[in-house]
């Protein structure tokens, strides 16, 4: 019998319930998607959780990056889930701005998601699996990867040699953004809360910091572009170290999701140094393309931590929360 992961009311891992659910019968233009692994983002704990003044309508299946198998004419084909969509008919879907559509949807957050036996989806969601990635390397990609493309490339206009920071180098959207940087043959500078975890971002090609050092005297200041996914915590560094002109992008507020997301602008900097601070949510259909595009050419690489079986999603969530994970931490769904 098919099953799902629910989520009915807010709490801790205990919340997340295994329970049966109906076949899926795949519409016109759909097909059906056996899923074999679901990476976690923070946000399937903040749907767990509940965030204040943000009605997620529970009941709700979680799990937003989604790998699985496609039975077609030619036999099983593997595929990874494109995470998000709009209407498809409104100006701004039809203008190719699909997440500023007004019915703009994230699947496992406004939507029901992948963490479940199998579900139907429109054909077009479905990118091929790259050559030489498992399916836990795939699905640990398609949200991160298409959050850091739209940040940099389309919001930021990253331009090649700028000197980059990274808030939390070591999350899932810092190790995208990292990667995208050098891509674009910038110098990057990213932080982390630990020696072992700088070590990592080290390994990745950026210059690693501590919070502590971001806009102080001998640390890292003067950059063109500063990614903040984390928000209250580090926002006022962040502003520091932008240099006169400079960029600074956020997609979240890890630091905030339940204590309050309210941060200090210095308005004398930002109208001095000429700032641009600039806000970003997921990115269009267009981004998916050319981002998977970059992972198919082998540019771009997923950062796996852990791959874990169904029966230890609550221990997969603890570990997001405590911030025990560099990279992503996927869900095996069919062992």
């Amino acid at each position: 019998m098919p099953f799902a992961i629910v989520i009915a009311r807010h709490g801790g891992p205990e919340v997340l319930e295994q329970v049966e659910v109906p076949p899926v019968e795949p519409g016109p233009g759909e097909v059906r998607v056996r899923v074999t692994h679901v990476a976690l983002n923070h946000l399937d704990t903040w749907v767990r959780r509940g965030v204040p003044g943000h009605d997620f309508g529970l009941p709700r299946i979680p799990g937003s990056d989604v790998a699985g198998v496609v039975e077609t004419s030619a036999g099983p084909r593997a595929v990874v889930l494109h995470p998000s969509w709009g209407c498809g008919t409104c100006t701004l879907c039809l203008a190719g701005r699909q997440n500023r559509c007004p019915r703009f949807m994230l699947r496992g957050e406004s939507a029901d998601g992948g963490l479940r036996s199998e579900l139907a989806v429109p054909a077009w969601q479905c990118l091929p699996l790259p050559a030489g990635l498992t399916p836990a390397e795939g699905a640990a990609l398609p949200l991160t990867l298409l959050t850091a493309w739209h940040m940099l490339v389309v919001r930021a206009r990253l331009q090649r040699g700028e000197r980059v920071l990274i808030q939390a180098g070591a999350s899932g959207v810092g190790t995208m953004a990292i990667q995208l940087a050098k891509l674009w043959g910038c110098e990057v500078h990213a932080t982390a809360s630990t020696p072992a975890r700088r070590q990592r971002i080290a390994e990745l090609g950026a210059v690693p910091w501590d919070y502590a050092q971001v806009g102080a005297r001998g640390g890292v200041r003067d950059v063109d572009v500063v990614v903040e996914t984390v928000g209250v915590d580090t926002w006022e560094q962040s502003i520091r170290a932008l240099k006169w002109g400079g960029r600074l992008v956020i997609c979240g507020t890890t630091s905030g999701a339940t204590a309050g997301v309210e941060a200090k602008i210095n308005l004398r900097a930002l109208f001095f140094k000429q700032l641009d601070l600039l806000g970003s949510t997921m990115g269009t259909s267009a981004d998916m393309v050319a981002a998977w595009a970059a992972v198919e050419s082998g540019a771009i690489r997923p950062i796996v931590h852990a791959v874990l079986p169904l029966s230890k999603l609550g221990e997969a969530h603890v570990m997001l929360e405590q911030r025990q994970a560099f990279g992503k931490v996927v869900i095996e769904v069919e062992a």
